[in-house]
């Protein structure tokens, strides 16, 4: 199996009034890279998308996440992201690997309100922290930065980008393998925390 590692920002509204009637968050960067089974990137992609449905509310988005109208003006729609991500992962024969859950439900419902199919089949779903924190037996869940230093992997970039965040995450999970994470027995202990 290979790792198709995501990471996606995504619009958002925090202020207590005005918010739009239907409101969700839209995507407006992917980054990923395409990891074989040993670690080492095969493909990758990182694209800015045009904010379709909500684009006034997405300002507080770009600055949070440093993203330029300059960087903006290149931006593609979502139905061409989502074709770049079924370029690049194999349903059945990779990981769909992201540091929460909140990516694949983004994704998700932007497929759903864009009316386009989920290339992503939920059972290739594998939530990176899900997986370090039963595997650190902790009660709480730890943010990719704080794992990375733990871990001492040697991260690169800047936060909340999406492509280095998605090269951070691969990281993570690779220095978890080295460190004795078994994939298997997470998948196990995955079901069980979902039932």
């Amino acid at each position: 199996m290979n790792y198709f590692v995501i990471d996606f920002e995504f619009t958002f509204y925090k202020k207590p009034v005005g918010r739009p009637r239907g409101f969700f968050n839209e995507i407006i960067e992917a980054g990923a890279v395409l990891l074989d089974s040993q670690g080492t990137a095969t493909g990758n992609m990182h694209v800015f998308v045009k904010p379709h449905f909500y684009p006034r509310q997405a300002k507080d988005a770009f600055d949070f996440c440093m993203i330029t109208e300059k960087e903006m003006k290149h931006a593609i729609e979502f139905p061409e992201m989502v074709k770049q991500i079924s370029a690049l992962y194999m349903p059945g024969n990779c990981y769909f690997v992201t540091w929460g859950d909140e990516d694949f439900r983004v994704l998700d419902t932007g497929c759903k309100r864009h009316g386009i199919a989920n290339p992503v089949r939920q059972e290739d779903c594998l939530d990176l922290a899900l997986a370090y924190k039963l595997w650190k037996d902790d009660s709480y869940t730890t943010g990719l930065k704080a794992a990375s230093e733990t871990l001492e992997v040697d991260a690169a970039g800047l936060w909340h980008t999406a492509y280095d965040d998605a090269c951070n995450t691969g990281k993570v999970l690779f220095k978890m393998i080295e460190k004795g994470w078994n994939l298997d027995d997470f998948l196990i202990a995955q079901t069980m925390e979902n039932q």
